[in-house]
Order: structure tokens, then sequence, then C-alpha cells
């Protein structure tokens, strides 16, 4: 900054000055004006430069916990009130400069018009040596200040002009900051949230595990939290078909597979159902009303903007859903307007659930990929999301939790089934035409009868022995004589800690407390009770004509006991024997 104050309303005492007689104390107390002022500027640069050095230490912060990520947004609504007491001052320094302008464009006027009389002019008027010398001095002395002031007030517009300028590029960083900060807090959130929903998921699966196996101990509990973890793949299809993956050749026989049928809830659309009933004729009013049983298909009040984690407020018809990831834009028009309807009603719920939120763009919420806004690959899925604008599904005049997931298996499942919560519009119908499981309208997709996970070094490889196929059969035997025996019916293999019983240890016991092993394994047959479940197991075998154990007692003793990370997802599934 340049020695030459920065004048505001003082200068009119200069302008003042140089018309008329001026005096030294006078020039002195406009310099201490000046001055004054020019401390005032210091200190909103020295603010300035605060904020700055806040916002710094803000970005390189690593925010691992959410009441870290709140800490740091109280920390930006204190920066924000900083930087808008800067910007206040600096915009009544333009407004003072606005008169300080306009005395320096009078000084210069003046001064082109009066540069002064010459040095003879002076002498002749002055009527003797002493009074030109004095009046001399005077006139050099008020023309200098008044040069001085004009270069101070042109330095102070550039000064205030730049400092302006790194005003808003501080409120730009500050913005993008706040925005890098309200994307990880809605991560946590929705991190928190999928981990919530996880452990609904996780919480059913024990509970039915629990029903059927009583005893179990805290490491087996979370012996299975592990497997399901292990084993776990997309709750829903995303953006693109996902690949089939055959089988492998199991390179023995015989070879027993337990696969699931459908993955992973069973609640609420079926999006490989809503894939085939699209192809079998019916349209996207038929296909959502059908999912979600009693409700309404028609126009709502929507947003014009959403919230979206990352991204900030976008145009909620014309951005947000349009780059929803969740369906293949290749798959039929109806299908996908479906799709664009349930995820429009999905989002306008967790809006109302979530206020001042801003929605996450993963499975934790909805899949939002920016890239397919404007993506030509996806014009149908654009299609389906403007031919349905507007249009929601709704429960009692309300946008409804339109729950979806990649495969049900032929049956939904009742939101009260699997979580525990009744919803009038999430409950279990048959989803197939004709019989199941031929009929089914999910039968395309590679989670409709699918074996899930495998040996501890292969997740892939889902085939059992004969050996370990009797394994479960008499580890069962043992449990159903006395749930004190559940303790020792960890798998054998050791995968998730401290193994436990081997099959030999098994039928020593069966053996001690009188009961017959399974010996040598014959046949294995499914019974299903017509309502999306599987009802029964048997097996025979060389001491067993046949014995039945129910479906949930089976699947239970199945994903505590089975080897690796085997597990039984759906409470409807089968047997491979190959």
């Amino acid at each position: 900054m340049k020695k030459a104050a920065r004048a505001l309303l003082p200068l009119i005492l200069i302008f003042t000055f140089f018309i008329s007689a001026v005096r030294a104390d006078d020039l002195l107390d406009v310099q201490r004006q000046i001055e004054q002022k020019n401390q005032e500027y210091s200190k909103t640069q020295t603010g300035l430069a605060n904020i700055k050095k806040q916002i710094s230490s803000l970005n390189s912060s690593v925010y691992t916990t959410q009441a870290q990520l709140d800490e740091a947004n109280k920390q930006l609504e204190s920066i924000r009130a900083q930087l808008a007491v800067v910007e206040a001052d600096l915009n009544n320094k333009k407004d003072e400069l606005i008169l300080a302008l306009q005395i320096r464009d009078d000084q210069i006027r003046y001064l082109y018009k009066h540069p002064g009389n010459t040095p003879l002019e002076l002498f002749v008027s002055a009527g003797g040596f002493a009074n030109f010398t004095q009046t001399f001095g005077l006139q050099k002395r008020v023309v200098n200040t008044s040069k001085d002031l004009i270069e101070a007030i042109n330095a102070e517009v550039q000064e205030v002009e730049k400092t302006y300028s790194e005003v808003v590029k501080v409120k730009d960083d500050l913005e993008k900051t706040a925005a890098s900060i309200s994307a990880q807090l809605a991560y946590q959130k929705g991190q928190l949230y999928y981990s919530s929903n996880r452990q609904n998921v996780l919480n059913s699966q024990l509970a039915q595990v629990q029903n059927s196996l009583k005893d179990l101990t805290e490491k087996q509990k979370q012996l299975i939290a592990a497997k399901l973890a292990a084993t776990e793949g997309k709750q829903t299809i995303g953006d693109q078909v996902p690949p089939s993956v055959p089988l492998p050749d199991p390179g023995f026989s015989p070879a027993y597979a337990l696969a699931s049928y459908g993955y992973p809830h069973r609640v609420g659309m079926n999006q490989y159902g809503a894939y085939g009933r699209a192809n079998a004729g019916q349209n996207f009013v038929t296909i959502l009303t059908t999912y979600y049983r009693g409700t309404l298909v028609g126009p709502y009040p929507v947003p014009g903007n959403i919230n979206v984690a990352g991204y900030g407020y976008l145009s909620f018809e014309d951005n947000y859903l349009r780059g929803i990831a969740e369906m293949p834009s290749n798959w039929p028009l109806e299908a996908q307007k479906a799709q664009a309807v349930a995820a429009r009603s999905y989002a306008l719920n967790w809006l109302a659930s979530h206020p001042g939120q801003a929605i996450c763009t993963s499975q934790s919420c909805q899949v939002y990929l920016a890239s397919k806004v404007t993506n030509p690959a996806a014009a149908r899925w654009h299609q389906a999301v403007a031919e349905t604008r507007g249009i929601v599904a709704t429960y009692a005049g309300s946008p409804i939790s339109a729950w979806y997931s990649s495969t049900d298996g032929g049956y939904t499942l009742s939101s009260q089934e699997v979580w525990g919560g009744y919803v009038p519009y999430a409950q279990a119908i048959p989803d197939f035409a004709g019989s199941w499981p031929a009929g089914a309208y999910d039968k395309d997709s590679p989670w409709f009868h699918k074996p899930w996970g495998g040996t501890c070094g292969n997740t892939g490889f889902p085939w059992l022995n004969k050996e370990e196929a009797a394994d479960l059969f008499d580890a069962l035997l043992l449990s159903k004589k006395s749930s004190s025996y559940n303790q020792y019916l960890s798998p054998a293999d050791g995968c998730f800690g401290s193994p436990g019983w081997s099959h030999q240890q098994v039928i020593n016991e069966l053996n001690r407390i009188g009961v017959a092993p399974v010996g040598n394994l014959g046949n294995i047959f499914i019974g299903f009770d017509g309502a999306g479940h599987t009802s029964s197991i048997t097996f025979t075998s060389s001491n067993y004509p046949a014995y039945t154990f129910s479906g949930a007692e089976f699947r239970a003793l199945f994903n505590l006991r089975s080897p690796g990370t085997r597990l039984l997802y759906s409470n409807l599934y089968d047997v491979i024997i190959r």
C-alpha cells in the first residue's frame, strides 16, 4: 500500500484548503483522520487473512465422525458471519469512495484549470520577498498535497477493488469447503442409514436363526454377521445389467449347493419383476400398483430442486432424476417408467423423513451419477423420467417409501416379516404367472436362484461334498436334542474365528447320547408352502428312511454351521445336487 493516506470524507477539507487559505494545522488534522481510516482498513485486511487461514484449516482437516463434521459445520457458520462483516465493511468503503472519487475528479479538473501562479506572478503580487517566499511555499505545499491525495484515492480504489475480488474468491472457496463438508456429512449419515438398514437385516436374520437355534453365543452372532458381510452383493441392479456367473464344476460327485431364491430383502418392487412384467405387456401403473398394494399413482407436487450430497441443489426433475442409476437404460420403457416413479416417490418420502439433509448418492439412499444426466446412451431412461414427470406413488395422500430390490425369487415379502414393521402397501404377493418357479417374472435375474458364498479362499465355490452335507444334518440332529449343543456348532473350518466341533466330534456326541447319526447320506427333498417360503427339508440315509426338519430350522443351522462363507439369504431356497 502506498504511503499516501486513504482519503474518504475528510478529503472535502483538502479541496477547501486548495481554493482558500490553507493552514498547516488543518493539513495535520486531515492527515490524522486519514491515518485512522488506514487503521480501520488494515483491520479489514487482517480479518480477511484470518478467514483464509480458517478455511485452509478446515480443508486440511480429516473428518472421520459425524461429531467432527457437525463441529466443522459450526466453524463454517462462524466463518460466514466473519466474512459477512468484512464484506459489509468493504461495501461501506465503496459507498464512501463514491464521494472521494467526486472530490478527486474535482481536484483534477481544478488543477487542470488552475495549475497555480508562476513564481514571477507570485513575486509581483506578493508585495515583497518575505511575502513571496511564504506564498510560494504554501502554494507548492497545497498543490503537492492535492496531487498526493489524488494518487491516494486512486490507490484506495485499486486496493478496495482488489480486496473485494479476494472476498469473492474467499466466498467461493468457503462454499466449496461447505459443499465438501456437507457431502462428507451426508456420506456419514448415509453410512449410518445404510448401517442401520444392514443392522435391521442382520437383526432379522439373527432373529430367524434364534427362533430355531437357542443359546447362541455372542461370538456366534458375530460370526453370522461376518458371513453376511462376506457374501453381500448389490441390493439393486444398478445402471448396467449384472453378469450371470455359471456355477463352477464341483470336480466331485455327489456335490450339493444350497441356493436362495431372491436377494436381498424381497420387499416392494422387484426390479427384474418389473422387467418381466413390462415384457409381458403391463404398463408402469399396473406394475407399481401390483408391487405397492393400495397405492395411487398420479400427479403430485414435487420440489423444483433437491439438495444432493456432493453436488448441492440440483433440479429435481431435470437433473437428479435423470441421473438416477438404479436400472439399466436399455430395459423396456414401461419398466423404466415404473422405476422413475419409484425413485421419485422414494426421494420425496426420504426428504420428508430427513428434513434439511442432503440425499446421499449411494445405495444407502439411491444411486445418482452426474454423467448419466446428459449421456445419450441413457435416452430411454430420460424419456421415462420425462413421460412420468410429477407422477408419484402415494398412500393416504403421501408419497410412499418405495422400497425396491433386484430380485424377489417369484414372491415378495411383507415389511413386517422382514423388518418387523407393518406398512400397508408393502405386503407379500406371488410374483409369477402360471406356475412357480417357471412363471416367475424375475426368472432372468442372476440372483433369481443362486448359491451364495463358498470356501474361505474361494467365495465363488458353493459346493459341499457328501460328508459336509451330512455334517449339517448331524449338527441339526444334535441341536434338536438340546439347544445347549449350539455353542459348539460354529463352522469346523474356523473361517470366522474359533472352530466348532468337527464332524467326528458331532457324530461321537450323537452316539454317546443315543441318537443315530445320518450315516451314508442318500437324497434330499425340499418342501414349499406356496407363499414364498421353504417349509421343509427331508434327507434319506442309511440310518434314516426319511427325516424331516422345518425349512426355518435347517436354514438357521446352515447359516451358523456351513463352512466358509456359504449363506442362505432367503427363507425360500432349495438344493442343487450334481
